[in-house]
């Protein structure tokens, strides 16, 4: 019960730092950016968390450090679709400016969202204590298990837009553990094996001339594997996704590390034969089906800040006509691991420089 008070206590004085400092960066960017809708609703998300745990008294007895711990689990939850509203304000916003760019500043947000998010959850954790894990890091986590899941969660989604998915080829230490978040190995390696999945569909559909869907006809498409390599060394564990998708042409090989990136036209899905509310019921179903496999173009660079998050990274080697390797370089946990603070001095300076700049792009 100490210890819980006394992580209480620190995560209660830390909270409102940490949600401030995002605020007042939303604040000074441009006008039209904190009135599009979604960027407004978590602008107003923040502010109402940051409220809340300011408001809340210091904790000093066991009667509030349980109060506390319903409070911060019940802000967590509020900021569950924080990512999915930053990137639809986004994704809005460009369309209506397409020069404008908020690199760092969505670095920064999400950097400190990685960082609040773990303590949050580390704390919740005390609580509620799992075997195998220490807070919210799982000891001796096998990522082999981790990919197969998502091979499973994808491979039905991919099947109901093209009709057929490609199989996963396992290859490596396939005995590799790791000390690591599960949750965010699930995230990343999600985000990498779509793309690997969607651009393999895409390119071996076309080639044999087959159409969206139309895999059930007698000659049905030779789909390659996507291989998934694992090996393990005594810092890193790394994670190879390679793909026969055709590869990424050297041009948009830096520019697919931006946000809101995307090779998916909105209006893509929007031409449908088929006539009155079933069509467009089907279409909406399609596009979301679609919007699941390759969104809002935030998937690239949250991976590979969640990677660099503590000390790890994500490599892309792009093989023009014939595919994509990527690398997935995990740090192991342990105690004393370095995560990434993004307020530092000069951070924050560069940080209001960017402002300045998209300050003068908007109207």
């Amino acid at each position: 019960p100490q210890n819980l008070r006394r992580t209480a206590r620190w995560l209660h004085r830390q909270l409102p730092i940490r949600f401030a400092r995002r605020i007042e960066d939303m604040l000074q960017l441009p006008h039209v950016v904190v009135s599009t809708p979604s960027i407004h609703r978590m602008l107003k998300i923040y502010l109402e968390t940051f409220e809340s745990v300011r408001e809340f008294q210091e904790v000093r007895t066991d009667e509030q450090e349980s109060q506390f711990f319903f409070l911060v689990r019940d802000q967590m939850q509020k900021h569950n679709p924080g990512t999915q509203l930053v990137a639809e304000g986004y994704r809005d916003l460009r369309a209506m400016y397409p020069e404008m760019h908020l690199d760092t500043f969505l670095n920064d947000l999400f950097t400190t969202r990685i960082a609040t998010r773990i303590l949050m959850e580390n704390y919740l954790a005390m609580r509620q204590p799992r075997q195998g894990y220490v807070g919210v890091v799982r000891q001796g986590m096998r990522p082999v298990d981790i990919v197969g899941d998502v091979a499973k969660e994808l491979t039905p989604l991919t099947e109901s837009l093209y009709g057929v998915a490609p199989p996963v080829e396992y290859v490596g230490n396939l005995d590799t553990v790791l000390d690591y978040i599960p949750r965010h190995v699930h995230y990343m390696v999600r985000e990498v094996l779509k793309n690997a999945f969607r651009a393999t569909i895409e390119r071996h559909l076309v080639r044999q001339g087959h159409s969206s869907g139309s895999s059930s006809s007698s000659s049905a498409p030779v789909i390659p594997p996507v291989q998934v390599e694992l090996q393990q060394g005594d810092i890193h564990v790394i994670i190879k996704i390679a793909d026969q998708g055709g590869g990424m042409p050297k041009h948009i090989q830096q520019t697919c590390w931006q946000y809101g990136w995307t090779t998916v036209n909105d209006g893509a899905d929007e031409s449908c034969s088929w006539g009155g509310a079933v069509a467009s019921a089907a279409a909406q179903d399609r596009k979301r089906r679609q919007s699941e496999l390759a969104g809002y173009g935030f998937g690239l660079p949250l991976t590979r800040l969640h990677a660099q998050y503590f000390g790890g990274d994500v490599n892309m080697q792009a093989l023009p006509g014939h595919g994509t390797n990527m690398y997935l370089i995990l740090t192991h946990l342990k105690e004393g691991t370095p995560s990434t603070e993004i307020d530092d001095l000069s951070t924050v300076l560069y940080r209001r420089e960017e402002i300045t700049r998209s300050s003068k792009d908007a109207p």
